[in-house]
């Protein structure tokens, strides 16, 4: 698929700063702080595959079982 194509409203970029502090400390370990946006893509519920974009390409950082490394508040609640 091509970019135009994956980002929307499932997948999409996320700041750095929305990041919990766990997955910002996590950043700075290894080596990876100075981005300032990462790139999440969604599936099924609450997992999220979570990377850095680089251009065409994302490099893995995590797999989000539960939502956590980018928390984000139900709605209507």
């Amino acid at each position: 698929m091509k970019w135009p194509e994956i980002e929307g409203q499932d997948h999409h970029s996320i700041s750095t700063d929305k990041l919990s502090k766990s997955a910002q400390s996590r950043l700075v370990e290894i080596g990876q702080d100075d981005v300032s946006e990462v790139f999440s893509f969604h599936f099924s519920g609450k997992p999220r595959i979570i990377g850095i974009r680089d251009r065409d390409v994302v490099k893995l950082l995590w797999w989000d079982q539960d939502h956590q490394v980018c928390p984000s508040p139900k709605k209507h609640t």
